[in-house]
């Protein structure tokens, strides 16, 4: 599963695999929370864990084990429910910050927190659009946009820099995926072309996109 849904981002996006993930993943959340110290948050099923010295980029992925023992034996990928969407956005959460850290920094490009953040939800809300029009869900096509980013609530030990960086990575996601949610659904072509044009943007440019998107918008 975890292969597949690598694939499918870096197939969305066209960049190259440099990195399996499941070469990087940790799933025991003891071995997590003591290679992060203080970087991981109480209770929390999903964590990209890095560190940068003058040796290098030092990375893993933690997704917790049993989450992904449960998501696996209810194959989402084949038949999709909608209470399996937590678990699946918590894993595709995690795929693509490491596919994202790992593009940026074979293109010796940066990236930021709020960027990884962004990616992250516009990922959820199009890999799970792409299943749910695979398994003709009309039910899932419509509701997704409003279950993602409207029914939504924050870890309670976030700080307030991180709590604003969430909602942020929320709200421009949202409207990002609004202006894409007709193109994925009648001509995914289009969708991809967009997506993959805002994928090698950087930051600021990205939200200058978004503002210039929702007010080009016909009412």
């Amino acid at each position: 599963m975890l292969a597949e849904l690598q694939r499918q981002l870096s197939d969305i996006y066209q960049v190259d695999r440099a990195c399996d993930v499941r070469d990087y993943l940790i799933t025991d959340p003891a071995l997590a929370k003591f290679i992060g110290q203080d970087a991981m948050l109480s209770n929390t099923h999903e964590t990209l864990l890095l560190s940068e010295d003058n040796d290098g980029l030092a990375l893993s992925l933690f997704l917790d084990g049993e989450m992904l023992e449960r998501l696996e034996s209810a194959r989402p990928l084949d038949c999709l429910r909608a209470e399996l969407l937590d678990d699946l956005w918590k894993v595709l959460e995690g795929i693509s910050h490491f596919n994202c850290l790992v593009w940026k920094a074979t293109q010796n490009r940066t990236v930021t927190l709020l960027e990884l953040e962004l990616q992250g939800e516009i990922d959820k809300y199009v890999c799970t659009m792409l299943l749910a029009l695979g398994q003709t869900d009309n039910e899932l096509i419509r509701g997704l946009h409003g279950w993602l980013f409207d029914n939504i609530s924050f870890h309670g030990e976030l700080d307030g820099e991180q709590l604003d960086r969430y909602r942020s990575a929320n709200s421009y996601a949202a409207r990002f995926c609004h202006g894409l949610q007709t193109q994925l659904i009648d001509d995914n072509r289009l969708a991809l072309s967009e997506l993959r044009r805002f994928y090698r943007l950087q930051l600021p440019e990205k939200i200058s996109h978004i503002h210039a998107q929702a007010w080009s918008r016909p009412c």
